[in-house]
Formats: C-alpha cells, sequence, structure tokens
C-alpha cells in the first residue's frame, strides 16, 4: 500500500464529516478539527431564501357572510385577526392531521 493512501482515507472522512455537519445543520454552522494532517476548521451559513413562506395559517381582518374555517396541519399553527362571521367560525390546529370534515 502507498505511503498516501491513509492520508487520502482521512481526508476522505473529513469530507463525509464535512458534508454531513452542513446537510444536518443548514442555518449555520462552524466546527473545528485537528488531526495528524493539520487543523480544519470551517463556518458557513444558508439562510432561507426570500421567497420561503412560513408554514400555518395568518390572516388579517375577515368579514363574511357565512361560516369561517381556517384549520393548519403544519407546525405553524394559525393565528386570525378581526373575524366577523354571521355564521360560525372555526379555527383549528392539528399537526400531521387532515382537516376535519364538515
Amino acid at each position: 500500500m502507498h505511503d498516501a493512501y491513509p492520508y487520502l482515507i482521512a481526508l476522505g472522512i473529513f469530507g463525509l464529516i464535512i458534508l454531513g455537519f452542513f446537510g444536518i445543520f443548514r442555518g449555520e454552522g462552524s466546527f473545528k478539527i485537528s488531526s495528524i494532517l493539520g487543523k480544519l476548521s470551517a463556518s458557513g451559513k444558508n439562510p432561507p431564501t426570500a421567497t420561503t413562506i412560513a408554514s400555518g395559517v395568518k390572516t388579517g381582518t375577515i368579514t363574511a357572510g357565512t361560516d369561517v374555517t381556517a384549520h393548519s396541519s403544519s407546525g405553524g399553527g394559525v393565528e386570525t385577526g378581526n373575524v366577523k362571521a354571521e355564521g360560525s367560525v372555526s379555527v383549528t390546529h392539528m399537526p400531521g392531521q387532515p382537516p376535519p370534515k364538515k
């Protein structure tokens, strides 16, 4: 076996560690590794794009002549503003569940 093979294997392992680190911590992160090959440090940021829409249901002022229903099955929840309805108002938040049947 050539003398460089252990070093190449170690570099491959470091590469997998780096890819795994930034794959898990996508927002922002940094790390340092010291080995026989030397010191390795990295930091990075991967903020969400400006077009990302927050999950959940958010409403402002609602005026309705009938029933109003707001349902969220994501982790974002439900936020309502002023709701004026001649019928009933139903606001539900059940993560992972389908909307209630009428």
